[in-house]
């Protein structure tokens, strides 16, 4: 569905019925497909997924690219909250996602609990990522995931964009040569947009504010997911996230980097059934 958010209308993929769940996606560039299935068992659970497309991405509107904020997007989401009129959501952002849903925390504050996933503190964590693709294991695939990196700042086409996250995704799985790899490539269903990629890939922080001085009185519960060897968003920088906020709690998946909800699908419902019964 589409959703009026004042200047542009976003998609929305929504599965199921129920108390709602807002699902932001990372990239940016990718859409909200990212979620599903991963999200399908708790559609059958009874609740409602909404995995929205930030603006510019996926199937929503561009707008002004002057509007293309980290702010703006969480804006967005407190607008279609008011706008569908969802009572007490939670909201669950991813990579990217997690730093907008950071944002609406610092502006909003309005949804019922938060989960943030692959998540950091602050941008040097980001800035951080050539030292570990510098380090990257195995060897032979060091140079493909450094220069798929370096591309997001100047692809220029949906196939591009495609091929560098199929390039890139080794560096996201806790098992660079495992048969997820494959999955995770053969299975996409984004619709990229590379233009709102180069946006926030130049300067290397993809729009992330150090939100910890306005987050250290946050009252609503929020739930901070990391895999064990996420070598993009490190687990020791959400602690440093974590230790800010009086009602956080940390999540460290073993077995699994970036991709939880694929490498280690059973752990990451079992979080957040968990966190959902609890508030």
């Amino acid at each position: 569905m589409r959703v009026d958010v004042g200047d542009i209308e976003l998609y929305v993929h929504e599965r199921g019925d129920g108390s709602p769940i807002v699902a932001l996606h990372g990239g940016p560039g990718l859409d909200g497909s990212v979620w599903f299935p991963a999200l399908d068992a708790l559609a059958e659970d009874g609740f409602r997924i909404l995995a929205v497309d930030h603006r510019g991405n996926g199937r929503s509107d561009a707008g002004d690219p002057a509007l293309w904020t980290v702010a703006r997007m969480a804006d967005d989401v407190e607008a279609l909250i008011q706008g569908l009129g969802l009572e007490d959501p939670v909201l669950i952002g991813w990579s990217f996602g997690s730093f907008v849903a950071q944002s609406h925390m610092a502006r909003h504050g309005t949804s019922a609990a938060y989960v943030l996933m692959g998540t950091v503190a602050e941008p040097a964590a980001l800035h951080g990522v050539y030292d570990r693709l510098a380090a990257f294991q195995p060897e032979h695939l060091r140079a493909q995931v450094t220069e798929s990196w370096e591309r997001e700042s100047s692809v220029q086409t949906p196939e591009e964009s495609k091929q560098l996250l199929a390039d890139q995704m080794p560096f996201h799985v806790a098992d660079p040569e495992g048969p997820l790899v494959r999955w995770l490539v053969e299975n996409d269903r984004v619709v990229y947009r590379p233009d709102v990629l180069r946006h926030f890939a130049t300067g290397g922080e993809y729009g992330l504010v150090d939100h910890r001085e306005a987050l250290r009185s946050f009252s609503r519960p929020v739930l901070v997911l990391s895999g064990a060897h996420d070598r993009t968003t490190p687990p020791e920088s959400a602690q440093e996230l974590v230790d800010a906020l009086p009602t956080a709690e940390h999540l460290v998946i073993e077995g699994a980097a970036h991709m939880i909800p694929y490498e280690q699908p059973e752990a990451f419902l079992t979080a957040l059934r968990s966190f959902l019964a609890r508030i």
